[in-house]
């Protein structure tokens, strides 16, 4: 599987500090320059966040080709995308609790293979760096429910999203998962986000599901505004779990 051919990043916004959080976006059929209006309105909400968007590797900006077997190609993209991210973390000093990864179309399903534990287990076959462990060791001591390293984000927000394969019947999916859809979108209709809210759900997944009205195949301010809501919902812990799916 090939690699993303090349990223952006975005420094924080605020001047003069460390990042504190790593938001990582996986366009789907569209570029890294094109995605980048998407990134700046979800870092006006998280100013100290680096972004970083991934570039898809494949030609009109495919993460992978028409003719592959998403079943397979979307665990092998994520493998890749793990890899480059796990870099990322390790280069800024910052560890899974402090990620948030965003995916579009064929990017929000390799995010939701990046969210599976299943998956996340042997996303990377190399152990974490001694920084990176020493980071991981500090964030536990002050936080006693910090992410275990072997999971690779805490955060996933997919739009147009669908799983890839079906979860398996002793499935764990560690990490909070929002789904996100146009309830007008005929390139992945809504009942694909519909169905992974289900199964997601069903395998006690930190899910939601939010249907919003009169968009179709794209993310639009209202998108964003119900995607960065729920990010940080999650990160100040201020909502209940599984909520019931939502139309806006």
């Amino acid at each position: 599987m090939k690699q993303p051919s090349g990223w952006i990043e975005l420094p924080p916004m605020t001047p003069g500090i460390k990042p504190n959080r790593l938001l990582v976006f996986l366009p789907g059929e569209s570029s890294a320059e094109l995605f980048t209006p998407v990134a700046l309105a979800w870092q006006l909400k998280f100013p100290s966040a680096v972004c970083i968007i991934f570039q898809p590797p494949h030609k009109a900006s495919f993460w992978w080709e028409k003719h592959s077997s998403r079943r397979d190609a979307a665990p092998a993209c994520a493998k890749v995308v793990a890899r480059q991210i796990r870099g990322q973390q390790q280069e800024l000093g910052l560890i899974a609790s402090q990620t948030t990864v965003i995916g579009f179309a064929q990017g929000a399903t390799i995010a939701l293979e990046l969210a599976r534990s299943a998956t996340a287990a042997a996303l990377s076959d190399e152990r974490p760096s001694a920084r990176q462990a020493g980071h991981t060791e500090q964030a536990v001591h002050k936080h006693p429910a910090a992410i275990p390293e072997a999971q690779l984000c805490g955060i996933v927000v997919a739009y147009a999203a669908q799983l890839a394969r079906p979860l398996l019947a002793d499935e764990r999916v560690p990490c909070s998962v929002h789904l996100i859809h146009g309830d007008l979108d005929h390139r992945v209709p809504a009942i694909y986000g519909h169905q992974a809210y289900k199964s997601l759900k069903a395998a006690g997944a930190d899910v939601t599901w939010d249907l919003i009205a009169d968009t179709a195949h794209t993310i639009g301010q209202d998108a964003i505004i119900v995607g960065t809501m729920r990010a940080m919902q999650r990160i100040f812990r201020g909502r209940s779990k599984g909520r019931a799916p939502t139309l806006h």
